[in-house]
Parts: structure tokens; sequence; C-alpha cells
């Protein structure tokens, strides 16, 4: 299925193979959509750094604006949350298909989400323009930020459609069994935005900012999650068979197990149709996210580590990145899972739980994107050493891993959600242990996000030094046996 060529960057000495020929001509669309999700977090970054700066007292004047460091905190949980993970899903999608899409499509596609993240970014410096913190996707009511949104989903959708409507027969950079996964999340994506479609009709806009956004991003949100968790296991996928060179479920297989996670949303177009204030909408969004996920991703789960132990005694586990990353986003998914369970009320478990959740898909995502870089990066001599991502992946995961178990200490003492400062009422050495925790996860995962970022910049910096090579020369392989294997 998969034809040999030169591995991209030092990446690829660690056994990633490198870009199939099939995928030349998809690279410059993989490359932009890889562009959007890098490029949204190190604005994320930057935005949450505002919130840092604006507090000392010597640069308080430059911010007068009291909503404004809301507004930073809604773009930011909108290009860490939304941008990331969807422009995550097109980039890998496009590096299999991109390049079968029309290109007016591709094009068009890109410049509405181009001109989406310019809007939401804009919103955030509208004076005056009121903060709504949702559940899922928090919005400024403001018609820059609004537009900017609409822009963006517009954007995704109409590549996700594109990748749909083109076969995925013949030679592609994905496997099977992770091309079929990736397909489902372009499918929940456009079912998520069909939902927010629906409820924008439905919903009365005389209700209060808050509960009006509130209803419009319920359902649709809640689909986005299984959109998220199915790009999660498509990428999982993926990285198991660069790790092992075999295919890890049979392509029938997997189809029957995404189709009984994504086919159950197909309910919530409908549902918001009827109304979004009726309690089908909202009570059928949180059952399908509670009962449908879970089942799923146990089951991958469990063939995955099924083909780890068929295949260990051929490839090396200690201090290999693709089984860190991989191993790290299974734990925080696991921990996720028991975390929701032992929720009884609003206290910090909600938060630990979550926070374990999205650290599961980020951490996958941030995996694969070093194997993005060495399918497309290329210059082997300017890309990162294994060890980077080998340190960049545990600091990440397990300070998210503390973080998450942190929020769930504090909160099995009793600890409210959405609570700061005074309004927290620590009452128990429990409550304070748990944050004190939570805060050393967060710094730790912090770090493991600069670096990730960091090194993501300068792979990304490489690709304007030489166009990618479509294959190996007798003579590569002959002059460097390692580079021959990273391409088997």
């Amino acid at each position: 299925m998969h034809s040999p060529a030169v591995p991209a960057c030092d990446l690829a000495r660690s056994g990633v193979p490198a870009v199939a020929t099939a995928t030349v001509a998809a690279t410059p669309v993989a490359r932009s959509w890889f562009l959007f999700a890098i490029g949204s977090l190190v604005l994320a970054g930057l935005l949450s750094l505002t919130l840092v700066v604006g507090r000392l007292p010597f640069l308080g004047w430059l911010f007068t604006d009291p909503l404004f460091f809301k507004r930073a905190l809604v773009v930011h949980v909108d290009l860490a949350m939304v941008v990331w993970f969807q422009a995550g899903t097109a980039a890998f999608l496009a590096l299999a298909l991109g390049g079968r899409i029309p290109r007016p499509i591709n094009a068009l596609a890109g410049a509405l989400a181009a001109t989406g993240i310019i809007g939401l970014l804009a919103g955030a410096v509208m004076p005056g323009a009121q903060p709504i913190l949702a559940n899922y996707v928090p919005v400024i009511d403001h018609p820059v930020f609004v537009g900017g949104l609409v822009c963006w989903f517009a954007g995704t959708g109409l590549f996700f459609a594109g990748a749909l409507a083109v076969p995925a027969r013949g030679q592609t950079a994905l496997p099977d069994d992770a091309l079929v996964a990736l397909r489902a999340a372009a499918t929940a994506n456009l079912l998520a935005l069909a939902t927010f479609v629906a409820a924008w009709r439905t919903t009365p806009p005389d209700l209060p900012a808050m509960g009006y956004y509130e209803l419009l991003a319920w359902g649709g949100g809640h689909v986005l999650q299984a959109a998220n968790v199915a790009m999660m296991l498509g990428l999982w996928l993926l990285l198991l068979h660069r790790w092992s060179g075999q295919p890890v479920v049979s392509p029938g297989a997997i189809r029957w197990l995404l189709t009984a996670l994504v086919l159950p949303h197909a309910v919530m177009p409908v549902l918001a149709l009827g109304g979004t204030m009726t309690p089908a909408y909202t009570q059928t969004a949180t059952q399908l996210m509670r009962w449908t996920i879970f089942p799923v991703v146990l089951i991958i789960l469990g063939l995955g580590i099924r083909h780890v132990r068929r295949h260990r005694a051929n490839r090396s586990l200690l201090g290999d990145w693709l089984v860190i990353g991989l191993a790290g986003s299974a734990t925080l998914t696991v921990l996720g899972f028991i975390l929701g369970a032992l929720i009884r009320g609003s206290s910090t478990l909600v938060p630990g739980h979550y926070h374990c959740a999205i650290g599961a898909v980020t951490l996958a995502l941030m995996t694969a994107a070093y194997h993005f870089c060495a399918v497309v990066a290329p210059s082997a001599s300017l890309a990162p050493a294994p060890r980077w991502p080998r340190l960049q992946l545990v600091l990440f995961g397990g300070g998210q891993a503390v973080f998450g178990l942190g929020f769930a200490l504090a909160g099995a003492y009793g600890l409210g959600r959405k609570q700061y400062g005074a309004e927290q009422q620590i009452r128990s050495l429990g409550e304070y242990l748990g944050l004190g925790v939570m805060g050393l996860g967060g710094l730790v995962a912090v770090a493991g996000g600069l670096l990730f970022l960091a090194v993501m910049l300068r792979c990304i910096g490489t690709w304007r030094h030489r166009a990618t090579q479509p294959g190996l020369t007798h003579e590569q392989r002959t002059k460097n046996p390692s580079l021959a294997e990273g391409a088997r």
C-alpha cells in the first residue's frame, strides 16, 4: 500500500517511514492545515501570556478595557480547543487525500479558515464586546468574532466535505484503518456543523446572551467531542502502524467500530431542529457523550495493546517516543474515564476529568505531529533529534496527568468548580493539597507545551530550505543504512 520515500528528519532514524510518493501532491495542502494547527497553539499561548502581563502593576495601563482579559480567554480556548483539533484532523486527511480534492475547494477552504482566525483575534480587541464563557465553544458577542467563527467552521466544513467526497482508493500516506477513523472524524465534524446551524435556526434570539450561546453550542459541542475522539483513535492506529509496520485493525472492523461511535450523533441536528430548549436536545447530547465514546475507545485500546504485545520482540519499547506518546495518550484517556465516572456534582472533579480527556487527544496529536514533520520536512540535517520528542511528551503527558489528579483530589474534598481566589473557600488540608498538586502538574505541562512549540517551529523552519524528495537513491541507501530502515 505504501511506497518508500526519503525520511525527512532524524525522527526517521527511530523507525518512522517517510512520505509515500502518492502524497507529494497533497503535501502543500497538508502543510497549510498543519500551520493552522501549530499557529493556533502559538497564538493561544501568546493570549494566555497577556493574561499574566496585564496583571503586572507597571503594565496595567496598557489594558484599559476590563473585559479584555475575558475576551482573550475566550479566544485562547477556541484556538486551543477548536482550531487546534480541527486543523490537526484536516492536516492528516490532507496528507492522504489533499491532492485528490479539487484545487478550488482547497483554496477556498484555506482562505475561509485564515479569515476565520483573523476574525477570532480581532474580536479580542473590540472595545466593550461582551465575552460569553459558554461551554464547548465560548464566544465574544460581537459580529467580528462571530463572523470569524462562522468563517472558520465554513472553511473546515468545506474541506471535510471535499475529503469525504473523494475516493480513498490507491496509495495514501495513511494506513487503511487510520484513514477510516479520520474520515469518521470528518463526518462527525460535519454533523457538529449541521447541529450548530440547526440550533441557530431554532434558538430564540431574545434569550440572554449566556443562555443563547450556551444552547447554540451545546449540541454541536458534544458532537465535536466525538469528532476529537475519532481523530485521536485514527492517530493511535497511524502511530502503531508506523511503529510496527503492520496494520492494527482490518478496514471492515474499524468501519463498524467508528460507525458505532459517530452514527448515533446524527440525531443531534434533528433534535436541534426540534428546538434547543427541549429536554431531548440537551439530555440526549449528554447521554450520547456518556455512553457512545468509552466502549469504542476501550475496544480499540485493547486491540492496540494486543498489537504491541505481538510485535514487541521486533521493536523497542523503552525510550521509543512513539510508544511514549501512545502510552501517555492511552493513560490519560483511561484516567479521564475513571474521573468522569466519579463525578457526583459540580466539583473540581469535572475539570479534572475533562483536562485528562483533552490532554489525551492533545498528546496523540502532538506525537503524530512529530511523524508529520518526518513525512514532509525536506532536510534530515535540520530536524530535531529524537530525544526532544521523548522529553517533551513525558513532560506534557505527566504534567497533564498530575494536573487532572490534583483537581480530582480537591474535588473529592468538595471544592467547587468555577471558583477563583477568595471565592474558593478552601476549608481542608485535602483541598490545599489538591490545588498544590494541580499547580505543580500545570507548570510541568506548560513546560512540555512550550518545548513542543519550539521543536515544531524549528521543524517548520526547515521547510523552506529544500523541496521534498520522492525517494531514496541506491547511493543514499548504501551510505546511510539507517535512512533505508526508516523508509522501509
